[in-house]
Order: structure tokens, then sequence, then C-alpha cells
């Protein structure tokens, strides 16, 4: 007679086998559960990697397109505010050919004063135009009214610094235009192109019926005026930047999470389906286990 015992070798190598089926069923469970493929670290280094690195360009892109929104909420009051200035130059130039003309009378000038002293007033509001708290043409200086009004026009309280914000890795986007490049032009205070003094100057002539300041502060003013639209232009100009920016960004953005999604989410069928298939080896290694532990003296009888 002869007597077979379990083989122990065969036994380690079942229960090896079933531990191995429960840690896949598992991981493959909590696919399912979370939707994500990588689980757990050891199960792709290499794409938990790139998932990270996927991660932290995103979360910068979204960042970057933060910093281009709050640029663009600047500039877009800034054009704003360079658009009331637009009307109130305008108006002043159609008011040249009535003020200009030879049959005007004194009365009829002395008449235009105050419109012309509330444009005035006007320009001095919206040079000192805040936005979020933030004076929008003190350059750097944000928390001091810019141009406070004098006898000849106004003075400037701010500076000539350019704020800039960051809108990707390599770029950045002015969000101001100093006040004294804005209002006095490209001659400075108290110069040809200074507005306040232009229309302080246009006020004063009219008043006292001075035809040669009349004409003299007119032309100034037109001066004045096509500067104003170079500004216009450069508002417009970074305002083009930032929306072509977003645009990049955010097609960029996309990209990144489709490519991000192929490594990071499961393929639910086919997670489900080895599921299944592991559920199955289980059953069977577990069986198979249950045999070679029943085996006694009697099934070993030869």
């Amino acid at each position: 007679m002869t007597l077979r015992t379990p083989n122990p070798s065969s036994n380690a190598t079942l229960t090896l086998s079933l531990r191995r089926i429960k840690e896949s069923r598992a991981i493959l469970q909590e696919q399912l559960t979370t939707g994500n493929r990588i689980v757990r670290l050891g199960q792709d280094p290499t794409g938990a990697a790139l998932i990270v690195d996927f991660q932290t360009s995103i979360g910068r892109n979204k960042q970057f397109v933060k910093q281009i929104d709050s640029a663009a909420s600047y500039l877009t009051e800034t054009e704003t505010a360079l658009d009331s200035v637009n009307t109130s130059l305008t108006r002043l130039l159609e008011l040249a050919p009535t003020a200009e003309s030879t049959s005007a009378t004194a009365g009829d000038r002395l008449q235009m004063v105050p419109e012309i002293n509330g444009i005035l007033t006007s320009l001095l509001s919206v040079a000192n135009t805040q936005q979020q708290g933030k004076y929008l043409f003190g350059g750097s200086n944000t928390t001091t009214a810019p141009f406070t009004q004098t006898a000849t026009g106004a003075n400037y309280n701010g500076n000539s610094a350019t704020i800039s914000l960051d809108v990707s890795v390599s770029a950045s986007v002015g969000t101001n235009l100093p006040g004294n490049t804005v209002f006095y032009g490209s001659g400075g205070q108290g110069s040809a192109t200074d507005v306040f003094k232009q229309v302080t100057d246009l006020s004063a002539a009219l008043t006292a019926n001075n035809s040669a300041g009349i004409q003299t502060a007119m032309d100034n003013l037109k001066m004045a005026f096509s500067g104003l639209q170079t500004n216009l232009a450069e508002i417009g100009g970074r305002q083009s930047t930032l929306d072509q920016m977003k645009t990049t960004l955010g097609d960029f953005t996309t990209s990144l999470q489709s490519i991000q999604n192929t490594y990071a989410s499961v393929d639910y069928a086919q997670a489900a389906s080895d599921y299944e298939s592991q559920g199955i080896a289980q059953q069977a290694t577990l069986a198979m286990i249950g045999k070679s532990n029943a085996q006694n003296l009697f099934d070993y009888l030869t």
C-alpha cells in the first residue's frame, strides 16, 4: 500500500495564485468604483507620473486663464474710460466751428463756457476712475487719486509704471496705461497735448472772447484727440492678444485633459469583463485548494 499526502508545493502555488487573484479583483473593483485606471501607485509608476505632470500643466493653464480674465477686466474698464474721453473730445471738436466763427459774439462764446467746464469736470472724473478699489490711471500708485484740478489744468499724483500680469510661461500683458501718458500726451504736463490744460485754456479764451486763444486750444485738442486714438488702439491690441491667448490655453488644456484621460480613466467594459473573469478564476482556485485539502487516507489507498 502507498500513502499519498497533499503536495505542500502545490498548495503554496495555489495559495499564491489565489492571493494574486484577490489583489487583482480588489484593484478592478476600486477602478470600477472610482473610474480611475491607476488606483495604486505601484500599478503603473510611469503612468502615474504622467498624470501628475498633466495635472500640474492643466492647473498652471487654469491659473493663467484667471490671470487673463483679471487683466481683461482692467483693460475693459480702461477702454470704457478712454471711450468716455473720446466722446468728450469729440464734443469739444464739434464746438470748434461755432467757437472759432468770426460771426460769433462774446455772448455766444460765453454761453458755451458752462458746457466746456462740465466736460472738464467729466474728464477729471474719468481720469480718477477706479476698478476693484484701484485707480486705473495712477501707474503703479493705485491707492491715490491720480489727478487733482488746478487753475491751469490738473496735477498728476501717479507715476509712469505699467502693471503687468503673467498670462503664460513666457508672456505678460500690461493691464494699465499711466495717466500722464493718456491725459498729458507726448508733450507732457502743460504742453499742447495736455488735455486738461487745453480745455482749461479753451474755457478761459471763450470767457475772454479771445479768438486767437480759442483757435490755439482747438488746434491743440485735435492733437490730443489723435494721441487718444493711439491709446485706444493700444488697449484694443492688448485685448485681442488676451483673447487669442485664452483660446490657445483653452484648446491646449482640452488636449491635455484628453491625453490625461487615456492614462487616468478606466475602460469600464474591459474592467468589468476582467473582474468577472478573475471571479471565475478565484472560484476555480478555491475549488482546487478545497479538493486538495480534503484528501484523506482513503483517497490515497491504492
